[in-house]
């Protein structure tokens, strides 16, 4: 059987939306909920809020897990170990202390079903559509209906179980025993294909979906009803099995690909204010200049950023002189005004977000990263994070209080705050 880590494009475009208009802040590291008219949704009181997932998300406090509702509404106190997954129909699963996992019904809020079960069998344990979830319990595996809370056969029957991703598949499973697979209905568990295979797996011939089984040297089709594949298929899926090769990987990247890691921008002091800002491509070849530009008249020059992509202003260099900083490009043009105590290129290690911090007086101003267009004059604390979901940066303000700061408008959603 194979592990997928699976998380299809609808779930994120559905993560993205449930953050509209929609921003935690904090108190004295206690969080709250407020909205874009800064309306106190919910008080602070957690010590964390995560994203939300649908209409809910998780809330911590002491070390427990508790679940809340857009509106600010607590659904479940902070009384679980965890609650690891919140899924589309708005059931819930959590963890109760020294008990095991179960169901929640977070729009009843309480309990869904008596099900206890220990642990989940594997990454991916939630069916794609969200309505079938596989639980383990003393060893073996079964199937439960996340909006009704049944075990499907009532029985834990399986060493492990495996979700189709194919949407003709979707309610059904593949299902191991002592290492040999079949096929049952995640509904109801009823048997499709005997756990007798070596190997299942979904395919399609001509746009039509079957079941392909393997044991030992024999090879098997079969309708996702589980009867044998009709002929005219069953040929051509044959066929193209006689004449499958695996794809060969690949070694070595493409010559084209990569290119511009090695092209980045260098700065030489040259001695009496003098500097030479260059253009070059250090690869693995010899070194090339491919512009340069000679400046003098600053006392210090420092590297923020090169991205070619970035076509207004690809070059980020901060220069002082008299004590001010700003950012010059490879020209030795100035782009930001030299009026600041400090500037920073910030970014996160993974790429997702960056931004220019300017420092002046103690207090923290944002600049876009791309044009460096001002978001915010330095009246800030710090800036944390940001959350592209929410077209928002992560802030502190002076008082102390974090809150969300919408990248376009500069408005920052902390109920009360003025500048």
């Amino acid at each position: 059987m194979k592990t997928f880590y699976f998380l299809p494009v609808l779930f994120v475009s559905l993560w993205c939306k449930a953050q509209n208009g929609l921003y935690p802040y904090a108190v004295k590291s206690q969080w709250g909920l407020t909205n874009k008219n800064r309306a106190v949704l919910l008080e602070p009181q957690f010590d964390s809020i995560h994203p939300f997932e649908g209409d809910y998300a998780r809330v911590e406090s002491g070390k427990k897990v508790g679940l809340i509702h857009r509106t600010g509404k607590v659904v479940f106190s902070c009384s679980f170990n965890d609650i690891p997954y919140i899924l589309s129909n708005g059931t819930a699963i959590g963890r109760v202390p020294a008990k095991g996992y179960v169901l929640l019904d977070a729009k009843a809020g309480k309990q869904l079903g008596s099900l206890v079960f220990e642990a989940f069998p594997h990454q991916a344990p939630v069916s794609p559509g969200e309505n079938f979830l596989a639980v383990k319990k003393e060893g073996k595996v079964g199937i439960v209906n996340t909006a009704t809370g049944e075990l499907a056969g009532k029985k834990f029957a399986y060493d492990d179980v495996e979700f189709f991703y194919e949407a003709e598949l979707k309610d059904k499973i593949i299902v191991s025993v002592e290492e040999k697979y079949g096929v049952a209905d995640a509904a109801t568990g009823n048997e499709i294909l005997p756990v007798k295979y070596d190997e299942v797996e979904a395919r399609y011939t001509a746009k039509h979906p079957f079941i392909r089984a393997v044991s030992g040297e024999t090879i098997s089709y079969f309708e996702i009803s589980g009867k044998p594949l009709a002929k005219e298929f069953e040929k051509t899926a044959r066929s193209e099995d006689e004449d499958y090769t695996a794809p060969k990987a690949s070694v070595f990247e493409k010559e084209t690909e990569g290119r511009t890691r090695d092209r980045d921008v260098y700065i030489t002091k040259l001695g009496n204010d003098k500097w030479l800002l260059s253009l070059e491509n250090r690869g693995f070849r010899k070194a090339q200049v491919l512009d340069s530009t000679e400046i003098k008249g600053y006392t210090a020059l420092e590297y923020l950023s090169y991205n070619p992509a970035e076509k207004k202003f690809p070059t980020k260099i901060k220069a002082v002189k008299d004590n001010k900083a700003g950012i010059i490009d490879l020209k030795g043009k100035v782009i930001v005004p030299l009026i600041y105590d400090n500037v920073k290129y910030r970014e996160d290690n993974i790429g997702r977000y960056a931004c220019v911090e300017t420092f002046l007086g103690g207090k923290v101003g944002v600049l876009r990263a791309d044009d460096l267009t001002e978001m915010k004059k330095p009246v800030l604390k710090a800036v944390l994070d940001e959350d592209k979901a929410r077209n928002a940066l992560l802030v502190q303000v002076q008082s102390g209080e974090v809150g969300y700061m919408d990248k376009t408008t500069g408005e920052i959603f902390i109920p009360g705050y003025k500048e």
